[in-house]
């Protein structure tokens, strides 16, 4: 193999690598790695991007800030949560480790949710209106 060669495969792996990584993340970022254990990281826009919204299942059944409200876009979880909607109600179980880059595309739910509760869909009571 000639030196050219050579050149041509090196730079043509670093380019790869560089376009499958996320070059300049911080470690802490969402866009790099999942929410930790017992927080949902949801978001206004596509691809983790956007205004972040914490959730962290401490907080019980929680009804989502107004500009979250039909409007999570994308979302990483580390805990078993569960996404609803309250009227009509309408349930999605999340599970840990679970994430999603377009959640507010065509159907998806993203564009209904209102409200989020820690684990298992079964036990939610929303409130009364």
């Amino acid at each position: 193999m000639n030196i050219r060669n050579i050149l041509v495969l090196l730079i043509s792996t670093v380019l790869v690598v560089l376009s499958c990584s996320k070059v300049g993340c911080k470690a802490s970022s969402p866009n790099c790695v999942g929410a930790p254990s017992g927080q949902v990281y949801l978001f206004s826009s596509w691809d983790f991007q956007g205004d972040l919204y914490v959730y962290n299942i401490s907080q019980g059944f929680t009804i989502l800030p107004d500009s979250f409200i039909h409007n999570v876009q994308s979302f990483t979880s580390g805990s078993d949560v569960c996404f609803a909607r309250c009227n009509p109600l309408e349930t999605y179980q999340i599970t840990a480790g679970q994430s999603h880059r377009n959640y507010g595309a065509l159907e998806n739910f993203g564009q209904r949710i209102d409200s989020i509760m820690p684990g298992n869909c079964s036990k939610i009571v929303c409130p009364s209106n």
